[in-house]
C-alpha cells in the first residue's frame, strides 16, 4: 500500500506520516524512529500480515539484524498505543489491530512536503569566514553560522547537515564538490563575515554541490543593527530557491524573535564559544550570560543557557544547596516565558523539570523542543534522557541513538553519560560501562558513580575501588544515599538498584 498524504486515526491517537509524529489526544508522543517505522509499516499494510522478514527488511533496509531488534519496537509501540493495538500472529508476524477512523487529508503545505519528503534538498552550511583578522572574532562567525544553520533545520522540507559535521571543514580549502560528497549533500552555503564598526558585511553564496556551480550569492553592506534582517534574508532566500517561494513568504516557518541588543547577543555568541566542561571556561561563560540578562533582561536563549550552566553545579557538586536547582529551574522556567518558540529552551526546562521530578512537565517541554526541531541532535539526546529516567529506557535509548544519525560527530561528555544512563536502567550493564567511561569528564560526579555501579556489578571489583576513589576525591563526602537522592529516576526500582550497585562497589554509606 503506497504511502498517502493522509493522517491516521486511531484510539485517541494520529499519526502524521509527512512530519513523522505521533500525537495522543493532540500531544506530541517520544517515539524513535525505528518504532514510527514499524508502525507506519503496519499502518499501510493493515489489510494483511506482515511477516518478521518483511518487517526487518523494511525497517532495516540492508542490514542483518537480529529479530530481537524488531521484538523491541514492538513492545515498545504497544506500552504506548496498548496491548491489543497489534496483534502477534505466532511464529510468522504482526499485524496492526487497531480500528483505524476515515483518513482526512493534509493541509496543503505538508502534502507539498509529503511530495519531496524522501527527496527533500540536502544542505549543508560551512562555517562563515572571519575577515575581520583577528582570531578572537571568531566566535562572531561562528554565530552568525549556527544560526542559519538553527532557522533552516526549522524547515522540514530541507534536510540540513549538522553543525558538528560542517565545522571539521573550518579553515580548510577543500572542493566544492568532493565536499559536497563527502557531506552527503546536494547544495553547500559558504559565507564570510566581516564587522567595521557600527557596520557590517556579511557574503552569502549558495552552491550546487554536484556541478560546482554557484545558484545564488549576495553581499550585504548593512548597519550592525541590522545583522539578524540579513541572517533572515539569507535564510529565506536559499529557502525560496530551494523549496519555493510560497512557503519561504512565512507558511512553514516562524522566525524566531530576535533579541533587541547587540550586544546582549554578542556576549550569548562568546558564552556559547567557550568549552563548558572546563570550570574556569564555564565561570567565564556564566558571567557573559548574566551580562547578556542584564543588558536586554527580555531576550529568553542567554536565561535558558545560564541554566543550563548552574544546574551543572548541582549535578556535580553534592554540597550545592536546593537553592541552585531552584535558581536553575526559574531561569529555564524565564526563557521559555520570553522565548515560547525558542526549541533550546524547551529543551533545558524539560531537563530541569526532570530534576525537579515533575515528570510529566519533563516529557512535554523534551517532546515540545524535538516537536519544534527535529534536526537538531542536543534536542533528541535530551529527550531521549528524560525517556530513561521516567521508565521508558528503550525509548530513550533509541532517541538518544537518533540523536548520531542526526549528526554522527555529536560526542559530548553528556550525552555518553545518557545513554550509559539508558543501558543501566534497562540493565545491561556490560554496554553501559563503555559509555560512562568515554562519559568521564574531570568533575563528571554522576558518571563516575555510574562507572563505579557498573563496574561492580560485572565483578571488576578492583576497577570499582578505584572508581570509587576517583568519586571521594571529586567529592569527600559522597555516600550511597546522596549520589542516588540526586539521580532522579521516577521509578524507585531504578534507584534500589543504583544503590545495591554503588554499596557492592564500596561507596561509603
Amino acid at each position: 500500500m503506497p504511502r498517502v498524504n493522509t493522517a491516521y486515526r486511531f484510539g485517541g491517537f494520529e499519526l502524521n506520516p509527512v512530519t513523522r509524529q505521533l500525537l495522543a489526544e493532540g500531544l506530541p508522543v517520544a517515539l524513535g524512529a525505528r518504532a514510527l517505522d514499524v508502525l507506519l509499516a503496519l499502518i499501510e499494510r493493515r489489510e494483511r500480515l506482515v511477516t518478521k522478514e518483511e518487517l526487518l527488511e523494511l525497517v532495516w533496509p540492508g542490514l542483518v539484524v537480529e529479530e530481537n531488534n524488531l521484538q523491541v519496537q514492538i513492545s515498545a509501540l504497544r506500552k504506548i498505543l496498548g496491548p491489543q493495538s497489534i496483534a502477534t500472529i505466532p511464529g510468522r508476524g504482526y499485524r496492526f489491530a487497531a480500528v483505524l477512523g476515515a483518513d482526512e487529508a493534509l493541509p496543503a503545505a505538508a502534502s507539498a512536503a509529503a511530495a519531496s519528503s524522501r527527496e527533500a534538498p540536502s544542505i549543508a552550511v560551512l562555517p562563515f569566514l572571519n575577515m575581520g583578522g583577528d582570531p578572537e572574532k571568531d566566535y562572531f562567525a561562528d554565530g552568525i553560522t549556527e544560526d542559519v544553520i538553527t532557522e533552516l533545520s526549522r524547515w522540514r522540507s530541507l534536510a540540513v547537515t549538522s553543525r558538528n559535521s560542517t565545522f571539521r571543514f573550518k579553515g580548510k580549502s577543500v572542493d566544492m564538490q568532493r565536499l559536497g560528497r563527502e557531506l552527503g549533500v546536494r547544495f553547500l552555503v559558504k559565507g564570510s563575515v566581516r564587522r567595521m564598526g557600527e557596520r557590517i558585511r556579511i557574503t552569502a553564496q549558495l552552491i550546487d554541490a554536484e556541478s560546482g556551480n554557484h545558484v545564488w550569492g549576495e553581499r550585504f553592506d548593512r548597519p550592525l543593527a541590522e545583522l539578524f534582517a540579513v541572517q533572515d534574508q539569507v535564510v529565506h532566500t536559499i529557502v525560496g530557491t530551494l523549496v519555493g517561494r510560497v512557503q519561504a513568504s512565512g507558511a512553514e516557518r516562524t522566525r524566531r524573535k530576535p533579541p533587541s541588543s547587540l550586544d546582549a547577543y554578542d556576549h550569548v555568541l562568546r558564552g556559547n564559544a567557550l568549552a563548558w566542561d572546563d570550570p574556569a571556561s564555564a565561570a567565564e561563560a556564566k558571567r557573559a550570560f548574566e551580562r547578556a540578562i542584564e543588558i536586554d533582561p527580555g531576550y529568553g536563549l542567554p536565561h535558558s543557557l545560564l541554566a543550563a550552566l548552574v544546574g551543572r553545579d548541582w549535578e556535580n557538586d553534592l554540597s550545592a544547596p536546593r537553592e541552585t536547582l531552584d535558581r536553575a529551574f526559574a531561569l529555564a522556567q524565564r526563557a521559555v516565558e520570553l522565548a515560547e518558540d525558542e526549541s533550546t529552551c524547551h529543551t533545558i526546562l524539560g531537563q530541569f523539570c526532570l530534576e525537579q521530578r515533575l515528570f510529566d512537565l519533563a516529557l512535554h517541554h523534551a517532546a515540545r523542543g524535538v516537536e519544534m526541531n527535529p534536526a537538531n541532535q542536543w534536542n533528541r539526546a535530551n529527550f531521549g534522557i528524560v525517556l530513561s529516567h521516567i521508565g521508558r529506557a528503550e525509548e530513550g535509548l533509541e532517541m538518544l541513538r537518533d540523536a548520531r544519525r542526526v549528526d554522527p560527530y555529536f560526542v559530548p561528555g553528556w550525552y555518553w553519560r545518557g545513554l550509559g544512563t539508558a543501558q543501566f536502567v534497562l540493565r545491561r550493564h556490560a554496554d553501559a560501562l563503555p559509555d560512562f567511561e568515554r562519559g568521564v569528564t574531570s568533575n563528571s560526579l554522576r558518571a563516575l558513580a555510574m562507572l563505579a555501579a557498573c563496574c561492580a556489578k560485572l565483578g571488576y571489583s578492583e576497577r570499582a575501588r578505584e572508581v570509587v576513589a576517583r568519586c571521594l576525591a571529586v567529592q569527600p563526602g559522597a555516600t550511597v544515599d546522596k549520589l542516588v537522592a540526586r539521580m532522579p529516576f521516577k521509578d524507585a526500582g531504578d534507584s534500589r538498584h543504583l544503590a545495591e550497585c554503588l554499596r557492592l562497589a564500596g561507596m561509603p554509606e
